[in-house]
């Protein structure tokens, strides 16, 4: 690997790391917030009488966030959901070209469900102006979390690509160290 694309990957992944540090505290400070809103909703039902009208449609739209962003947590980690096993038995050459492909499906995922899809669907949220029932905000925040989710997921894949597409495969490393 040259100078150059040392540097690029180094900067990738130190960019990684701040934007991982970032949503993980945006995820505590939701996850906080949605523990406090299903308390305050469990207590008023049965200590006052009557649930607050309110808690039950930010409960959900904070576990839509929660779970949005803790993906794009995942990503960032790379533990989200994979099938090792299979590859794993491939020769060292295809395993990375099928770490690669794998790689670029889910990024070009990311980019036409997260970013574009989620987009088109907020933008219509916005334009129909329509609002939530029990919250003064508007509909569009609950999907507001899609494409925002999105931009991490392919901030983290597109890292995750470089470096699949940069790094030596298990045949180069075997040749390198023989010399």
């Amino acid at each position: 690997m040259s100078d150059s694309e040392n540097k690029l990957l180094s900067a990738a992944v130190s960019l990684r790391k701040k934007l991982t540090f970032v949503l993980q505290w945006i995820v505590i400070i939701l996850m906080a917030a949605l523990v406090l809103d299903v308390l305050w909703g469990v207590i008023s039902r049965y200590a006052l009488g009557q649930q607050a009208k309110w808690s039950e449609e930010l409960a959900r739209l904070l576990l839509i966030w929660v779970a949005l962003f803790g993906a794009s947590v995942a990503f960032s980690m790379k533990a989200h959901l994979g099938l090792d096993y299979f590859a794993e038995k491939l020769h060292p050459a295809a395993g990375k070209l099928n770490s690669v492909i794998g790689a670029a499906i889910s990024l070009a995922f990311a980019i036409i469900v997260f970013l574009f899809g989620g987009w088109v669907l907020m933008k219509q949220a916005i334009d129909s102006g329509q609002t939530m029932v029990a919250l003064p905000l508007g509909m569009w925040w609950k999907y507001a979390a899609l494409p925002i989710s999105g931009i991490f997921m392919v901030v983290f894949l597109a890292e995750q690509l470089l470096e699949r597409c940069l790094a030596p495969s298990e045949s180069e490393l075997e040749e390198e160290a023989a010399q």
